[in-house]
């Protein structure tokens, strides 16, 4: 079964569930769709897909209307009028209760798409059948290509906490932290914070305060005139033997030869100025 209507629609629905895929744009307006555990404001250029047996219902308060175009899909269709690759895209998109795209604003690639598919019950008898699953296959393509996935979902929620973690490491990288100590202060899981510190930064926490704090020795190095020792502790390290490996795995050099090395390109610059 295809069916497709093009409404403005301003009265919420019951709540109800169906065994189709329900593709639904909007062209305007004001309004949400609203699942157990997610609400989906209506935007202008905003397709949402609702996948099968997912309880959903339309909402509006008083005043709020919108207009919208909804086509819903059984799977035998799916299987009968999808190629495989689109099938299992719809399938990979509808992984959730519902996915969410937000087209140019513009609008042009909707516009052109959706008049393409009649209103009515029934399509799948109209001649103009190819065009139509045409048309869908596309939009459906297109609601995948500026879907936002859950990967990215999680990385924009995630990302002002670790702001916020690495803020604290750079002003604590003198002191003893670790990563117990951080997801107790930020509120997180171990396994979340190890998870997503990962994915932001592309390293494990320890590996990144390691980094800093060589970086920091860096400077130290060749921008004062406290010993080796004096400088790993400042920056950090309690132990002198793994600031060493630390620096040189960075480096590729020991402390001291970074620091003559560095000092021995200030002077011949120096020199060379001076000539």
């Amino acid at each position: 079964m295809l069916w497709s209507v093009s409404a403005r629609i301003g009265e919420a629905t019951p709540w109800h569930a169906h065994d189709v895929y329900e593709f639904v744009c909007c062209l305007g307006g004001v309004g949400r769709l609203e699942l157990d555990r997610q609400q989906i404001d209506f935007v202008r250029g905003r397709s949402i897909i609702v996948a099968p047996g997912v309880r959903h219902r339309y909402y509006f308060a008083p005043g709020d209307e919108a207009d919208l175009k909804m086509v819903c899909m059984n799977a035998e269709d799916v299987a009968s009028f999808l190629s495989p690759a689109h099938a299992a895209s719809l399938a990979s998109l509808s992984a959730e209760a519902a996915s969410v795209a937000d087209h140019p604003v513009d609008g042009a690639e909707l516009r052109a798409l959706l008049p393409l598919i009649p209103d009515g019950f029934g399509i799948n008898e109209m001649p103009e059948l190819r065009v139509i699953w045409g048309a869908i296959s596309v939009l459906l393509a297109l609601h995948g290509k500026h879907c936002e996935t859950p990967d990215a979902r999680s990385r924009r929620r995630h990302a002002a906490k670790i702001a916020e973690i690495r803020a604290w490491i750079e002003a604590s990288l003198d002191e003893d932290i670790g990563l117990d100590q951080a997801a107790s202060r930020f509120g997180l899981s171990r396994s979340l914070l190890t998870r997503e510190f990962r994915r932001h930064t592309g390293k494990s926490f320890v590996d990144y305060c390691n980094t800093r704090r060589v970086e920091r020795a860096a400077l130290k190095l060749v921008s004062g005139a406290k010993s080796i020792t004096e400088v790993a502790l400042e920056s950090g390290f309690a132990n002198l033997s793994h600031f060493h490996r630390q620096f040189k795995n960075h480096y590729g050099l020991t402390p001291a030869s970074f620091r003559r090395q560095i000092t021995g390109m200030a002077e011949a610059e120096t020199l060379e100025q001076a000539a």
